[in-house]
């Protein structure tokens, strides 16, 4: 398994092929219309997904990095408490 994150998966390489088949081999310009609307309304709805994540994820960060903070502040107020611990 691969660690890079970008790489496709194996059943979204498959999709993507049939899609592809699926585009070159469709003689109806409206059936062609129709799936490239649909697959644009996909994109559009990916795209908020993936920024509502990396929103998500760095409201996370930083939280952990305020907590980690007020740890070190409280620790070098208190010097005493490292001692005894």
């Amino acid at each position: 398994m691969s660690l890079d994150p970008l790489q496709r998966r194996l059943e979204q390489s498959f999709e993507a092929e049939k899609l592809s088949r699926f585009i070159r081999e469709c003689d109806d310009i409206e059936t062609l219309r129709e799936t490239a609307l649909s697959l644009l309304q996909q994109l559009g709805q990916m795209k908020v997904a993936s920024s509502w994540m990396a929103t998500r994820a760095s409201e996370s960060e930083n939280a952990k990095l305020k907590m980690l903070a007020e740890l070190i502040k409280q620790r070098s107020a208190n010097p005493q408490a490292e001692t005894e611990e």
